[in-house]
């Protein structure tokens, strides 16, 4: 196992979390960017994570004041992980853990009548069809919401129906692609 990411911001900055063997999670200068970009905004906002291995950012969105996170994760073991990590820090009452595949939580909770306000996903960077796993997103993000995905930094941006890109930050290998609802 790998000796863990920290936390950088909020109440449990500079605590670790585990991270499964064969998780790349998100890179910490990544996660930094992100959250600076976002700032006090995500103080109690709803939160999904898609494709959440180990549960970094949901964790530090919580951290910084996020109301609670859904993490989507299919593998049993980062599932495992992603529990263990909420109750190290005292999160269990906030987190909701969906072991199934992103397109099928997206399904699901588009027919449960679930939104959130900020979404997140970094899938495996082979993955193709992007567009396809997240047919759908725009049914479950508030109307005001953001969702990000993190893709390889050559890859180009999947269209996705009902949002629009706002905005690309590359960074090393990586970039982190912002949507939003089409206006109008």
């Amino acid at each position: 196992m790998k000796s863990g990411i920290e936390i950088q911001g909020g109440e449990k900055r500079g605590t670790k979390i585990k991270v499964p063997p064969g998780i790349r999670p998100t890179q910490s200068l990544l996660k930094r960017s992100l959250f600076d970009r976002l700032g006090s905004w995500i103080r109690g906002k709803r939160v999904l994570e898609l494709f959440a291995g180990s549960g970094a950012v949901g964790f530090e969105a919580l951290s910084r004041g996020a109301e609670g996170v859904f993490f989507v994760e299919k593998s049993w073991r980062a599932t495992k992980f992603i529990g263990e990590n909420a109750s190290k820090l005292g999160y269990s009452e906030r987190v909701a853990i969906i072991r199934r595949s992103a397109s099928g939580a997206i399904r699901d909770l588009a027919q449960q009548g679930r939104r959130f306000d900020f979404i997140f996903a970094d899938p495996p960077y082979e993955m193709k069809n992007l567009g396809k796993i997240l047919e759908g997103i725009h049914l479950i993000l508030e109307n005001e919401g953001i969702f990000v995905l993190e893709i390889r930094k050559s890859s180009k941006a999947p269209d996705l129906e009902g949002l629009e890109v706002s905005k690309e930050v590359k960074l090393s290998d990586s970039k982190i692609v912002f949507y939003r609802h089409i206006s109008g």
